[in-house]
């Protein structure tokens, strides 16, 4: 390969220029991997909770993860999993390999959830979506399976102290379509006409209990918990369509009208998912006059020591918040809990990447921590970390980086890495 090629390996859109009929050939038998899109820390011995037993990883919506060492970030290896039920590793595991960047800490264990599709060739036989649990990085699970007639597409779920909840928005990967251009986007069809499935599975017992909502195209679970009459709470982010992703082109980004014209129907919503009727009713947050933007944002985090209980603030980034230009956008500060404390740090043609909290040791406030977010900041041109107190949304510090360092995508805070 000549130096300056791109190496023929899957991406989610394509490559610019495109690659020609081989290199898609090539691109095809050797996937993905561009681990680019989390990081999350696996233990290594089942039921450790261990520091020294932890590994790191970085993750994309794929099987296959790598593990880096988090103090210099070289990479330690490929890490591909044997896929839960098969008896042992075979050619047809190629065709089970999309999974989510998103894991989840199984509530009150020393485990980890995501999900796994694992596609069938025949045709007799269903495709099916699977919850995994990780007990450590090479030892795994399968906790419930969902036979499906198509396989949808998700980024991510939720959990609560008993249940895992997956929504399946009709868009469904077509690898009919996949093969042709070796672009997974591309490969996958959405029905804007049909409902979204919600599946509710037991995570004791591995019983699946399913209903329908609205149709939505949803990529980020925010927080869910259980009610007090044992019924689920969960809040995610929702779009009319995924049309926006097709629109995140370097053509469009380089041209300023384009750029400004591109649509976000970001919307953070809330389910309330009903066990004994089985129903899930959607409402949606009250804003100020002028402050729609207060829930049309993505990117949502949690204090995480929150994870799967009530909560009262949301974190997460709106883009275009004057419905006009992406110069401007805000870090908000969702209150689900009472009316008239939202708060928004704004910054004109300041770039906000995802945010992360970090808690004090021993608050009692669930907003007592620090906000961290990388910046790119257009005036001056340099990147920054922001370091921000949650409670008043204001910039108290910021670190340099040495290079502009584009926007990120998720990430974490882990205190032990020195």
């Amino acid at each position: 390969m000549a130096s300056g090629d791109i190496a023929p390996f899957m991406n989610f859109m394509g490559v610019e220029p495109p690659f020609d009929f081989l290199q898609r050939m090539k691109t095809l038998i050797n996937g993905l991997d561009n681990m680019n899109v989390n990081v999350y820390p696996y233990s290594k011995v089942a039921g450790s909770s261990e520091i020294k037993d932890r590994g790191y990883y970085a993750l994309t919506d794929y099987w296959k993860i790598y593990e880096f060492n988090a103090t210099n970030l070289n990479t330690l290896g490929l890490v591909q999993a044997k896929i839960p039920g098969n008896s042992r590793k075979s050619s047809l595991d190629a065709f089970s390999f999309i999974s989510t960047a998103h894991p989840l800490p199984e509530i009150g264990k020393n485990s980890s959830l995501v999900f796994l599709n694992k596609m069938s060739l025949l045709p007799w036989e269903k495709h099916s979506v699977n919850l995994v649990r990780i007990k450590a990085t090479d030892e795994r699970e399968i906790v419930a399976s969902i036979p499906v007639d198509q396989l949808p597409y998700m980024h991510s779920f939720s959990v609560t102290k008993n249940y895992a909840i997956l929504f399946f928005s009709p868009i469904y990967i077509n690898m009919v379509k996949i093969a042709k251009t070796a672009h997974p986007f591309e490969g996958l069809d959405w029905y804007g006409d049909r409902q979204t499935d919600v599946h509710v599975i037991n995570l004791k017992t591995g019983a699946v209990t399913s209903m329908k909502t609205e149709n939505t195209f949803t990529m980020h679970h925010a927080n869910a918990y259980e009610n007090e009459n044992g019924n689920i709470v969960l809040d995610l982010v929702t779009y009319d369509d995924p049309n926006f992703i097709s629109s995140m082109t370097l053509n469009n980004f380089r041209d300023p009208k384009k750029r400004d014209n591109i649509s976000f129907t970001a919307k953070f919503k809330r389910y309330y998912i009903d066990m004994k009727e089985r129903n899930v009713t959607p409402y949606s947050f009250p804003n100020a006059k002028g402050q729609e933007f207060m829930t049309h944002f993505d990117f949502p985090k949690i204090n995480e020591r929150y994870r799967a209980k009530k909560y009262c603030y949301m974190y997460g980034i709106a883009v275009k918040i004057d419905g006009k230009s992406l110069t401007k956008g805000a870090i908000v500060k969702k209150d689900v809990c009472e009316k008239g404390r939202d708060l928004a740090y704004t910054h004109d043609n300041v770039y906000f990447s995802e945010t992360v909290f970090v808690p004090t040791p021993n608050s009692k406030d669930e907003d007592d921590g620090i906000l961290l977010s990388p910046v790119i900041d257009g005036n001056e041109k340099k990147s920054y970390l922001y370091i921000m107190d949650p409670k008043t949304m204001n910039v108290t510090n910021k670190a340099e980086l040495p290079t502009i360092v584009p926007c990120t995508l998720h990430g974490g805070f882990f205190p032990e890495i020195h």
